[in-house]
Order: structure tokens, then sequence, then C-alpha cells
């Protein structure tokens, strides 16, 4: 049997596969267990190594594997991870369950217009899912409370945070107990996808596992966010070399 944990630099990431997942989820959801995803990439793992109150959060959340460098390192260290997760089409693929089951669904973050077009066009691909609310992500602290509050009083089943790593992960963990939604997850740059702000690489530019590539051109200013990759990349071979002698 495949183990259904494995270990990349210290995270603990699932082993299922992209079905898998969501069905597991799915599970999950209808059965009202309380759950964090994280969609973790090579830069959530540098920043777990270095932050020692990151890694004991992941280390409570159900951590799947957004990023192919994540598929690649586990090759090379021979741990079970067979597929790549993406977060937006994990999002997809719950707002699919959320129409079917009638589910619940709060969208928070990114900006104004991102956060209300986001909403509008989750409702009209997805009609069966209710989108009890949608805030977006620029409020004070001293609103933050009303926010909590809000969420808390529509219970989603669905909860989508777009406040960026590691921001959005350390919301929902700091409110968990008090958000009552059954499954929190933080979607990054997602909304602005389903937006239309931000377009996905080609399909052709995502098989050849290049998508990360697409985004550094589309976006330059990811440059400094992209210097964790090869980091990542030396630190995994570095520690593999380290175990075997």
């Amino acid at each position: 049997m495949t183990k259904q944990v494995a270990n990349i630099l210290g995270v603990s990431f699932s082993t299922r596969g992209f079905d898998e997942t969501v069905a597991h989820l799915v599970d999950r959801i209808r059965e009202g267990k309380q759950t964090h995803v994280v969609t973790a990439n090579p830069e959530i793992v540098m920043l777990a190594k270095e932050n020692r109150s990151f890694l004991n959060l992941l280390d409570q959340a159900y951590v799947v594997p957004d990023g192919i460098g994540i598929v690649y390192a586990a090759k090379w260290t021979g741990e079970p991870i067979r597929e790549r997760v993406a977060g937006v089409e994990l999002l997809e693929a719950l707002m699919a369950a959320a129409d079917r089951e009638k589910w619940k669904v709060y969208l928070l973050g990114a900006s104004p217009e991102v956060n209300r077009l986001a909403a509008e066009k989750l409702s009209e691909r997805f009609p069966g899912a209710r989108v009890v609310g949608y805030r977006d992500g620029y409020f004070q602290r001293d609103e933050e409370q009303r926010v909590v509050q809000d969420i808390a009083e529509k219970q989603p089943h669905l909860l989508f945070v777009a406040m960026g790593a590691p921001r959005q992960d350390e919301w929902i963990a700091a409110y968990r107990d008090q958000l009552q939604a059954t499954l929190a997850m933080g979607v990054g740059g997602s909304l602005d996808v389903i937006a239309g702000k931000v377009k996905r690489a080609p399909k052709l530019w995502q098989r050849l596992h290049l998508e990360w590539l697409y985004r550094l051109l589309a976006q330059p200013s990811r440059w400094r966010r992209q210097l964790a990759i090869p980091l990542f990349v030396w630190t995994v071979l570095k520690e593999k070399r380290g175990s075997r002698s």
C-alpha cells in the first residue's frame, strides 16, 4: 500500500493524485471534518524550512503538491508523490462538487474587482453552489473580527482565501476555530485567473511542466519569488547526498 504522506525538506505532503485528492476532500466535507488545505510549492517549502512556526502550521494542515518542483523532488528522493495538484484546478473541482451538493461558498481576498468578478463567474459556472458571501482582502486590522464573524454566520462548506502565501494560511490557522468553515483553502492568485484578469499558461506549456516559466515571462516582477526554485532544487539534492553518505 502506498503511504499517504511524503516528506519533502521537513514538510509532510499528501501523496494522493488529483482525482483521489478531490474525492477525499469531498468525503471530508460531507462528514463535516474541518480541513485546512495548503497548496504548497517550492517557495512554501523553503519558507517553512526557515520559519519553525510556519512549519508547525503546515504540520496541522492538509498539504498538497502545487508545483512541479515538488513532484520532481519526490522523484529524486524516492517519495511517492505521483502528480501535481494545482490550486486553481482543485478550486474548480471543489466548486463542481459544491454545484452537485448545493454547498455554501465564501470568497475572501484579492482586490474588490477581482473578488466580485470571481464570485459572479463562479456563480454562473456552478449555479448549484451557493456563494453566500464574498469580501476583498483590503480590510484593516480593526475590521478583522467583523470579517471573521460574517464568515462564521454564513457557515460555508468552502472558504477560499486569496491573500497570498504565507499570509492566507496564517490567517486561516489563526481564525480556524472561529470561522465555522468546513474546508478552508488558501488559493493565492486563483481568483485572478477565475476573474479573467490573469491567464494560465497554454496547455502545451502545462504539459511540458513550464507553467512557472510562462508566469515569469508574463509577470517579470515575479523573478525574486522564482529564486526559491533553484534554491529548493539545490537544497533537496544536497540533503539527498547527505542522506546517502
